[in-house]
């Protein structure tokens, strides 16, 4: 999440629901093998959306916009 410590309250909470409604949408956007994927890595859904983007880079393929 984003660092919100200085923002007012109903701006934080906002910014905080804009993240986690960009966290679902990215979860609904996944297939039904990358949710098993996930499952199977046992980390935070955002971990493992990090380490598989770097794993696509490393690779040289580009990263699917999400």
């Amino acid at each position: 999440m984003a660092n919100t410590k200085k923002l007012p309250r109903q701006e934080r909470k906002a910014k905080k629901r804009d993240a986690r409604r960009a966290l679902k949408e990215k979860w609904a956007a996944l297939t039904r093998k990358e949710r098993q994927e996930f499952v199977k890595a046992e980390k935070p859904l955002t971990v493992w959306l990090r380490e598989r983007e770097a794993a696509k880079k490393e690779s040289g393929t580009t990263p699917a916009k999400s």
